[in-house]
């Protein structure tokens, strides 16, 4: 993010700020919840679940997402976020997030108010957070972790990277698994199974790249479906694009979408997808910690990974030996596969599955929501 840029966001952050500081200081409101979902707006998030859960419980609740800070020079959404959103975010006792809130770091949160962190995914593989960033950008962020009273996890492992992403001590962080996965758990126990069996579903998933334009896998979708399509009709291809490269990509779409190719990148619910679908195809994104649950193969597809490693973001553990599957470099050979798999998964190993389970989860139940309840007492 350029400086100049940056600044201009750092006078919204402020005004957020007077704003919610003002408000802070009328009387918070006992049963009253507040949700920022900057990242998935959708019921089936994170916060989705919780805000449904505490809501059942007979709390208010209020909620923001990514659309709701993004008003250019819309005059009436810019009011409704400087000054209502933030007079309901200052009267809550509790703040959920499923994304780091810069602005938080410049509100004065009143000690009495729980904040809450589930964030939007439910383990890593890559560098993220506070282990990334750098300068201004860093300080901001750091500012607002600190604000954090909870970071909700789902395993040890998980808690002892995070520790160090979002800067908290130990104390602050607690295994009680994810919400989002509950239905995943649910749907895997009860082997509701919701996949079509006239077709061979692919959901193909890849994360974000930051210094290479585009997102380079994502062009070679054409090459892949022509090696598909050729051989084996009833393969479905479900193309999940990362936030960040939909928004770029935007009316060039049409540029992955011939054949048996379908654009799901604006469905919110991503539990649905992952359930539709026989495989995984992704490389460095968190989605096959979800999509593991299900018990199905997972393909990585990595041709930049050298660059990814040592250029980008980079790992926590050796990627290839950390990965639940195997690791292509090449769309031929990622194709093959597909291929194979299609006429029968059952020759896909599963034992890699089963050992990354092991350390991505303390609890393999669909109780996740009703412990981070506990935990806050709501």
């Amino acid at each position: 993010m350029a400086n100049e840029e940056l600044e201009k966001k750092i006078k919204g952050y402020r005004l957020f700020a007077f704003f919610y500081d003002l408000w802070a200081k009328l009387p918070r409101k006992k049963k009253s919840v507040f949700f920022v979902m900057t990242h998935d707006g959708g019921l089936t998030g994170n916060c989705g679940v919780m805000l449904k859960a505490v809501g059942e419980k007979g709390y208010k609740t209020y909620a923001i997402n990514r659309s709701n800070t993004e008003f250019g020079k819309n005059i009436h959404k810019a009011f409704k976020f400087f000054v209502v959103d933030s007079f309901h975010m200052a009267g809550s006792h509790t703040i959920f997030l499923d994304n780091t809130f810069l602005p938080l770091g410049f509100c004065n949160v009143g000690n009495d108010v729980r904040v809450a962190m589930l964030w939007h995914g439910t383990g890593t593989i890559k560098r993220f957070g506070l282990d990334t960033t750098e300068g201004k950008l860093k300080e901001l962020e750091a500012a607002s972790d600190a604000k954090i009273t909870h970071l909700f996890v789902a395993s040890e492992y998980t808690k002892q990277i995070y520790k160090g992403c979002f800067g908290l001590p130990y104390e602050k962080i607690y295994v009680t698994g994810n919400p989002r996965c509950d239905e995943l758990f649910r749907a895997h126990d009860e082997n509701d199974d919701v996949r079509d069996k006239d077709k061979f579903t692919v959901l193909f998933a890849t994360t974000f790249r930051e210094g290479i334009p585009g997102d380079a896998p994502y062009y070679e979708i054409r090459t892949l479906l022509r090696k598909l399509s050729g051989r084996n009709r009833k393969i479905q291809l479900m193309l999940r694009l990362h936030p960040h490269v939909a928004e770029e990509l935007k009316g060039r779409s049409e540029y992955f979408m011939f054949g048996n190719c379908v654009d799901v990148s604006g469905q919110d619910n991503l539990n649905l997808l992952m359930r539709k679908a026989d495989v995984l195809v992704t490389d460095y994104s968190s989605i096959c910690y979800d999509f593991a649950i299900l018990n199905r193969p997972i393909l990585f597809y990595a041709p930049d990974l050298d660059y990814y490693r040592e250029e980008e973001r980079g790992f926590y553990e050796d990627y290839e030996s950390f990965v639940p599957g195997p690791v292509y470099r090449r769309i031929d050979e990622l194709a093959e596969e597909i291929l194979n798999l299609s006429s029968d998964t059952a020759k896909h190993d599963l034992l890699k599955i089963d050992s990354f389970m092991d350390k991505a989860y303390a609890y393999r139940d669909s109780n996740s929501a009703a412990r981070i309840m506990e935990v806050l007492k709501l």
